[in-house]
């Protein structure tokens, strides 16, 4: 009977020792799996503020040209400058 009760208790021991190198190892696993994961994650932000950085910056060019096309039309048309203009003030209307 003692020698059952020995060699369970060192079966017992030897599979919580062996359940807790498998939890650790699988603890390990996650950590470098959501390292991995949040690495990923920063490089796809970086890379689409890089993205939407440079779509901003084509609108404000696009912009800018659609501007001075507008201003050189209007000027060929006869329209000058409306700031020399003397318009009324929505005051003295």
């Amino acid at each position: 009977m003692e020698l059952l009760d020995a060699y369970q208790s060192k079966t017992k021991a030897q599979a919580e020792a062996q359940h807790e190198r498998e939890v650790q190892k699988l603890e390990q696993k996650a950590s470098l799996r959501r390292a991995h994961l949040e690495q990923k994650i920063e490089e796809e932000l970086a890379s689409l503020q890089k993205e939407r950085t440079e779509k901003i910056k084509h609108l404000f060019e696009r912009q800018e040209r659609e501007l001075e096309t507008f201003d050189m039309e209007s000027a060929r048309l006869g329209f000058g400058s409306l700031a020399s203009f003397d318009f009324p003030k929505e005051d003295d209307r």
